[in-house]
């Protein structure tokens, strides 16, 4: 076992946390060397939760030659352990976004931090791993929106083709919502966590049934699901592209290149292929592609790259010197799942003399089991309607719990986090006044613009507050944090004022923003692409990512984005497949 105690058991955790973080899968691939074709067929730009799927479904064909590009670097072994998984932001596999400081939210900060993985596996190498497919009727409404083959029956097939569900328990109550063998492992964490549990007694004890709500209603409480294996995270890559590294010819894949525009033929208005830098090397390169780009870099990437390749808003193309060859709505539409993070729950200390940390994780890293094998309290969740909500069968406002420290299992507090599902307010991304290319692009979260959010939020804070009621709380000593907030500490606690206070001070996202390349049909002039998720009016160019989103869904953005590169990549097959065969 471990002797170190004090400084140098904390600087020995650390370096087995650094170590695990730059330990990656890098010189296993870079052993493989390829023949490289003079042109692809498919090139994917992102290799995120839906770059990986396509760049698998498409590289089925073996006659089709398939490039995967990817800014960041191999996914790292520290990103695997579930007990991480707040340790690995703010590092390089994360862009290190920040939103706009604004009026209404994130003030503290000025501005919101939003992390977005710069990894392979992409955002879904940072995530919680929670599996949530959102409500049918989310669908439901993309498709009497004039999205046609849409709606929760047409995507219910694509959520079940990647699923291997590994819970017996799911699987025999609700066979017809899930199913066996698809790349996708889902699970329960092998470890609850003794808080976590409560938390379910006391949601069920409120009032909240416990169901799955990945099936026939999404309104209710669960010990949520997880994108994960053994205890070990799944991310896109780990789950689709790791199991055929190495196996198809035909699959080509390049880290760390920063894709800088898409070759656009400006006289037939053709995505021909794209322009790349080599980031190890500065050295710049241009591919071709002879059917389709598909970008996939996500709800920032994708219609900041749109917009450096002449696809945007005329007048932000325009004060930027870039040639506007189709003018779109790209970057409009930004929608995100706020919270707040201002309801302290006070437990017994959870915190951990660092000698037994260092056991558990030495543990984990023999098992895959144990304290580090959880993302703790976060797998526990709650979907309910406030008095806002017109839908009969869908929810507004969703409970999720998340600890107060560096460390998902060891901590003195835990927050309750009311999180608005379906915003009204909505933002915008524009590219970088002064380095568009290269800089972060400008992201206006316009976070509780809309009245009403504000209003929904302040019922998700009170519904919150019951909690601290139920026996399962008041009999193992939960007790609501009173201690006011700091930038709040002028308004009396527990007080509408003090809320909006800290609503506005302590703004939080929850990792999920979409919409920025908004599907919708013809007649809508905020959409981007089409039904078929191609960009309109630029021939062999789609998006396919969270940005396509027309309105965000109510949960956990993950599984959806999957759904969509899995329909989307049927989509492309059925079209070149008889674009093949036509006369």
């Amino acid at each position: 076992m471990w002797f170190f105690w004090g400084n140098k058991c904390t600087a020995l955790f650390l370096s087995i946390f650094s170590f695990l973080l730059y330990e990656s899968q890098d010189n296993i691939y870079q052993q493989q060397v390829q023949q490289e074709p003079p042109a692809y067929d498919f090139i994917i730009i992102g290799a995120g939760s839906a770059g990986c799927v396509v760049a698998n479904r498409l590289s089925e064909i073996s006659e089709w030659n398939v490039l995967l590009l990817e800014a960041g670097r191999e996914e790292p072994e520290a990103a695997d352990i579930p007990g991480f998984v707040v340790d690995i932001e703010k590092t390089d596999i994360d862009w290190n976004y920040k939103t706009q400081p604004e009026p209404s939210a994130c003030l503290l900060e000025k501005g919101c931090v939003w992390p977005r993985g710069k990894v392979m596996g992409g955002s879904s190498t940072l995530n919680f791993m929670l599996y949530v497919r959102a409500s049918p009727d989310d669908y439901d409404h993309w498709q009497e929106s004039g999205n046609l083959g849409w709606s929760y029956r047409d995507v219910l097939p694509y959520f079940k083709k990647s699923e291997d569900n590994h819970d017996q328990d799911i699987l025999n109550a609700n066979p017809m919502y899930h199913q066996t063998g698809g790349y996708l492992s889902v699970e329960r964490f092998p470890y609850t966590t003794p808080d976590a549990k409560i938390i379910l007694q006391g949601l069920q004890e409120f009032g909240f049934k416990n169901i799955d709500i990945n099936a026939e209603s999404q309104l209710g409480a669960m010990h949520l699901q997880t994108t994960s294996y053994n205890g070990s995270r799944g991310s896109t890559n780990k789950a689709f592209l790791r199991p055929i590294r190495g196996k198809r010819s035909n699959l080509f894949i390049k880290t760390r290149t920063f894709v800088t525009r898409i070759l656009i033929d400006r006289r037939t208005k053709t995505a021909i292929g794209v322009e790349y830098t080599d980031t190890v090397t500065g050295q710049s390169r241009t591919v071709m592609a002879k059917k389709e780009v598909i970008v996939s870099a996500g709800a920032i990437n994708s219609p900041k790259l749109l917009m450096l390749s002449g696809i945007g808003p005329s007048y932000e193309l325009q004060k930027h010197g870039i040639h506007v060859i189709q003018n779109l709505a790209v970057g409009h539409n930004l929608q995100d799942h706020v919270t707040v993070k201002g309801i302290p729950c006070q437990v017994r200390d959870r915190s951990t003399i660092c000698p037994q940390r260092l056991d558990d994780l030495n543990y984990y890293l023999s098992t895959h089991r144990g304290p580090y094998s959880t993302t703790g309290v976060s797998a526990m969740t709650a979907f309910f309607k406030t008095r806002y909500e017109t839908s009969p069968i869908a929810p507004d406002l969703q409970l999720q719990f998340v600890a107060d420290a560096n460390n998902v299992v060891y901590y003195k507090q835990f927050f309750i986090w009311p999180t608005l599902l379906k915003p009204k307010s909505k933002g915008f991304v524009k590219l970088n006044d002064t380095d568009p290319i290269w800089g972060a692009p400008v992201i206006q979260a316009r976070y509780f613009t809309a009245d009403l959010d504000m209003k929904v939020m302040l019922e998700g804070v009170r519904i919150s507050l019951g909690l601290f009621n139920t026996p399962a709380f008041r009999q193992n000593n939960f007790k609501l944090n009173e201690t006011p907030l700091p930038a709040c500490a002028a308004f009396q606690f527990n007080t509408e004022a003090y809320w909006i206070c800290a609503i506005r001070q302590y703004t939080q996202t929850l990792y999920h923003p979409a919409g920025t390349c908004k599907m919708g049909p013809n007649e809508d002039p905020e959409a981007v692409v089409d039904p078929t998720l191609r960009v309109r009016g630029i021939k062999n160019l789609r998006v396919i990512d969270a940005s396509v989103m027309p309105d965000i869904v109510r949960g956990n953005t993950n599984a959806p984005v999957i759904m969509i590169a899995e329909k989307a990549s049927d989509m492309v097959k059925g079209y070149w497949y008889k674009h093949k065969y036509a006369w």
